[in-house]
């Protein structure tokens, strides 16, 4: 018995013995997918272990939509109203409402460009550049702990594992 999946080594489906990668996910059998879930449950369990602490950012008392803001911010720097409007979804208005209440934080800041004083940019702050830095750097760390206590092997292999998720999913997004 395998020790992950209970299946008998060996007795794997034709697209995964050929490397191919499987179907849709609501296309997979039964076992498949209990398999799967088992796999998640171990993986919050893993989770959950290393969620002893309470970052001091949760004190922020930030929304979905507005730790969405920032990480969006982060990643494409000063943008227009009408491009933060877009990205969450929303009209100008409820962009602007949602961008007041995260400055009120002092994490992002709004101006007019100096090229054209009509538009009006928001940005982080460097307390907000500072905030997205310990969300991703403590996310980082707690799994730098958790891969921490697999052996050089396995850690390997795991390496391989994540290699081979990535290509089939890679494939199956190119796919029409």
């Amino acid at each position: 018995m395998s020790e992950v999946s209970g299946a008998q080594p060996g007795a794997q489906p034709a697209a995964q013995a050929s490397g191919q990668p499987a179907g849709p996910i609501s296309a997979q059998p039964a076992e498949k997918l209990l398999e799967i879930e088992a796999v998640l449950e171990s993986l919050g369990a893993v989770r959950d272990l290393g969620a002893h602490e309470i970052p001091g950012w949760v004190g922020q008392d930030l929304t979905f939509g507005q730790m969405r803001l920032l990480f969006l911010l982060s990643q494409n720097g000063p943008s227009p109203m009408s491009h933060v409007a877009e990205w969450l979804g929303v009209g100008l208005p409820a962009a602007s409402g949602i961008v007041e209440r995260v400055e009120r934080h002092g994490l992002v800041t709004r101006h007019h460009r100096s090229d054209d004083r009509r538009v009006v940019e928001c940005l982080l702050t460097d307390q907000g550049r500072g905030l997205i830095e310990e969300i991703s750097g403590l996310r980082r760390e707690v799994l730098r702990q958790t891969l921490g206590v697999l052996s050089d092997d396995e850690l390997a292999q795991l390496a391989r594992l994540i290699s081979i998720i990535l290509a089939r999913t890679t494939m199956r997004l190119e796919q029409p």
